[in-house]
């Protein structure tokens, strides 16, 4: 009997033990609403590419948006992606936001579409030079507008196709990997 109680004893403190360092080991630290959103604007990117110019980013992150909202068929996101994409662009860059402001007011998908290609060869070479680390994807559908084909850039290998949306959400490849390291 001494024998059992001794084994129990010994079993209680263990766990006992067990449980005050798995205590001491759990720290959480609770932020305020305050300190999580100074902490997502400091890295609001999403991806893993980093550009020479913080202008660039934004133009990038603004851009997957709209791709997003293709993906998507969502007219109304797409075009405040595009609003917003265009306010990203300094002076300098007018042709650009012009393109830019073309897809925020386009009258449909179709529309949008049409503007969303154009701005992406635009677009292109602005990413190119700019990026200085991560990786951005070319992806291609031959078969946007009549088979005529488009290109789009990503942040993931994964095909996501914004001229198609969820009627052919996978028709694509990656054309192109442009890495910095």
């Amino acid at each position: 009997m001494k024998h059992i109680f001794l084994t129990l004893a010994t079993l209680a403190l263990l766990n006992f033990s067990a449980c005050v360092e798995g205590e001491q080991k759990q720290e959480v630290e609770v932020k305020t609403p305050e300190e999580v959103k100074e902490e997502t604007e400091e890295t609001p990117d999403r991806f893993d590419a980093e550009f020479k110019d913080g202008m660039v980013g934004k133009v990038f992150q603004n851009y997957l948006e709209v791709r997003t909202s293709l993906v998507n068929s969502d007219l109304e996101d797409a075009k405040t992606a595009a609003s917003n994409l265009a306010q990203a662009f300094e002076e300098e860059r007018a042709e650009m936001k012009a393109a830019a402001l073309a897809m925020a007011e386009a009258e449909g998908l179709d529309d949008l579409r049409t503007h969303f290609s154009e701005f992406t060869t635009l677009v292109e070479p602005l990413l190119k030079e700019s990026v200085s680390s991560g990786t951005i994807y070319k992806q291609y559908c031959p078969m946007a507008f009549d088979n005529e084909g488009a290109y789009w850039f990503s942040d993931a290998e994964e095909i996501r196709n914004p001229y198609f949306g969820d009627e052919m959400l996978t028709c694509g490849n990656v054309e192109e990997t442009i890495t910095k390291k």
